[in-house]
């Protein structure tokens, strides 16, 4: 028996659903025909950005159905959870594209998670050869920028002084951790094994829904501010895709860089936003630089900033 899931979001669980017997003969059929689409849940030489990221398909029970026969007469067979969708393939041999036109109706998969799921897996592409400069000054207060077209505002942390910074993508990317913990434990630096931590349950007020205030009062159940605390703290960044998720990123180094990472959902950490830019300041010149920050970056679905938020903790908790 297999469970499908559409690896979609970041912090909500992902709609997931069991494949009827013959929906598995076919997806057997297809795998046999083209092996080369599976892949590992986080392959190698791919990075993964927010929104969709294909199929994860795994079994949960060995019942001697198609895919249990199928796997007995390979030399070396998959393993029990792997991904599709994420390997170019011919449209009408996809996998992926197959198991997209079965799942609407299923699982909350709507027109518009449909609809973003159409448009291709989200990966990361190289960074741009040539970056140009952009007016801005002195970190110490807000300096409106321009880049790409997009009007943007930086807001300063806080003082080097009072932050905490950990580039520790390492450990939350580390095999056995990386795929139970998902953008609120990395932004939290806490590894929770919580595949769904959600903003408020720890505090008690869990966040109802995927709306600003619902986020908002949620993190501050869980002791985020929307000020800077003493002595030492996390600095991080909300945002939402209105609706549906929410999404979480951390300041990890301090200036000049203020480099930031976010881990979208239960894959790798990254320093990139959907463009492919990396979140942080450069500086182009003696007065010139480019500012690229959570509230103003890429963020594909999730369009809404919620805020920045601090925390007098080097982890904060999570559930």
């Amino acid at each position: 028996m297999l469970e499908v899931e559409l690896d979609i979001f970041s912090g909500m669980p992902n709609p997931t659903w069991t494949l009827t017997y013959e929906e598995e003969g076919e997806l057997t059929e297809r795998i046999q025909a083209a092996p080369e689409q599976v892949s590992p849940l986080n392959p190698s030489g791919q990075t993964f950005g927010l929104g969709y990221r294909g199929f994860i398909v795994r079994l949960i029970k060995d019942d001697n159905g198609p895919w249990s026969r199928y796997q007995s007469t390979r030399e070396t067979p998959f393993p029990h959870e792997f991904r599709v969708g994420n390997v170019p393939t011919d449209a009408g041999s996809s996998v992926a594209q197959w198991l997209l036109e079965t799942s609407a109706g299923r699982a909350g998969v709507d027109d518009e998670l449909l609809s973003s799921a159409s448009r291709g897996v989200n990966l990361i592409p190289p960074p741009p050869e040539d970056m140009p400069p952009q007016s801005g000054g002195s970190r110490a207060s807000k300096q409106e920028q321009s880049f790409e077209g997009i009007r943007g505002v930086w807001l300063d942390p806080c003082p080097d002084a009072n932050s905490l910074y950990w580039d520790n993508y390492a450990t939350f990317n580390a095999p056995g951790v990386v795929e139970k913990n998902n953008c609120y434990c990395f932004a939290a630096n806490h590894i929770a094994n919580r595949r769904y931590a959600l903003p408020g349950l720890r505090g008690g007020a869990p966040a109802q829904s995927m709306s600003v205030g619902q986020i908002a009062s949620g993190l501050d159940a869980d002791g985020w501010r929307e000020t800077c605390q003493q002595p030492d703290g996390l600095t991080i960044a909300a945002a939402i895709w209105p609706g549906y998720d929410y999404h979480l990123y951390r300041l990890v180094t301090n200036g000049d860089e203020w480099l930031w990472a976010h881990k979208p959902g239960g894959t790798p950490v990254i320093h990139e936003d959907s463009s492919g830019r990396t979140l942080k300041r450069t500086q182009t010149g003696p007065y010139t630089d480019i500012w690229i920050h959570p509230e103003d970056c890429d963020r594909g679905e999730y369009s809404v900033f919620v805020g920045f938020y601090y925390q007098a903790n080097a982890t904060a908790k999570v559930k």
